[in-house]
């Protein structure tokens, strides 16, 4: 039990960046005690949103659940990693509370955050209301940021499993995030300080963005991005399952605009394998 909290930190560091459509769940367990999930994933998606750069990563995957009571994995109220509890939970219908951590963005990853500085894994609560029935599934979360400014921001999803055979499964479905202000300041703003900051290495002949774009740029709220996302399952046995999908997307309203933004679009990867238990 002692290697459990380390164990956890080391899983929270590696999640930070996991797709905001899904979310994984320990499954069907035992009543009472623990259920987990483990597993991995290779992943290939934007550096971050908006960026015309891509990342390659192999991330842990996991997910607990303890008495269908509190859980702790990829967040199911906003993206990346997370833990809390299910207000209500049945067959159909859960109703989370919970908090988590997302991806971080440093300056280094692309050439179009040049003199916007390191920013910070963001910190959010929120809560989300998912439900599941016969293959379909809907839910909408709202998060809130709790350092730096983060802002607020809500995500739709829908989607249907489709039976193809036995142990295969085939799941589609559409997704829209929309955000305050704040959040798409967070996302694609330039403060003035930043601008500043770009405006410098303009003038020294460092900067490998033009003038134009130095800033600011303070985009309004609204809707941020659309998507769909199709993924294929296997099941050689009820405790495993192999996937492989795409997500796929497209930005929305002025923030296509921002000098932080390199593609209008954007297309994530991945394939991996998850053990139930």
């Amino acid at each position: 039990m002692r290697l459990v909290a380390p164990l956890f930190l080391l899983v929270a560091t590696s999640l930070v960046a996991q797709d905001p459509m899904t979310y994984l769940q320990a499954g069907e367990g035992p009543d009472h005690g623990w259920a987990f999930l483990l597993g991995a994933r290779l992943m290939e998606n934007s550096s971050y949103l908006g960026s015309d750069t891509t990342r390659t990563r192999l991330l842990p995957e996991f997910a607990a659940e303890y008495d269908h009571l509190f859980y702790l994995g990829t967040s199911r109220v906003g993206p990346g990693f997370g833990g809390g509890v299910h207000l209500f939970h049945d067959k159909d219908f859960t109703w989370d509370l919970g908090v988590g951590i997302g991806d971080s963005r440093p300056e280094s990853r692309s050439p179009l955050l040049e003199g916007m500085g390191d920013r910070r894994s963001e910190i959010f609560g929120g809560t989300g209301i998912h439900y599941h029935h016969e293959g379909f599934h809907a839910g909408i979360t709202v998060s809130h940021g709790l350092r730096d400014d983060a802002g607020d921001r809500a995500t739709l999803t829908l989607g249907q499993a489709i039976p193809l055979a036995s142990r295969w499964h085939l799941n589609v479905g559409v997704h829209g995030t929309w955000e305050d202000a704040k959040a798409m300041a967070y996302d694609f703003g330039i403060t003035p300080n930043q601008a500043q900051t770009r405006a410098a290495l303009v003038a020294s002949g460092t900067a490998t963005f033009p003038a134009a774009d130095a800033g600011p740029f303070a985009p309004s709220a609204g809707v941020r991005d659309v998507g769909a996302l199709i993924s294929l399952n296997f099941r050689p046995k009820p405790e495993w399952m192999w996937s492989v999908g795409m997500n796929v997307g497209v930005l929305q309203g002025d923030i296509r605009n921002s000098p932080l933004v390199g593609k209008n679009d954007y297309v994530g990867m991945w394939s991996g394998f998850a053990y139930r238990f």
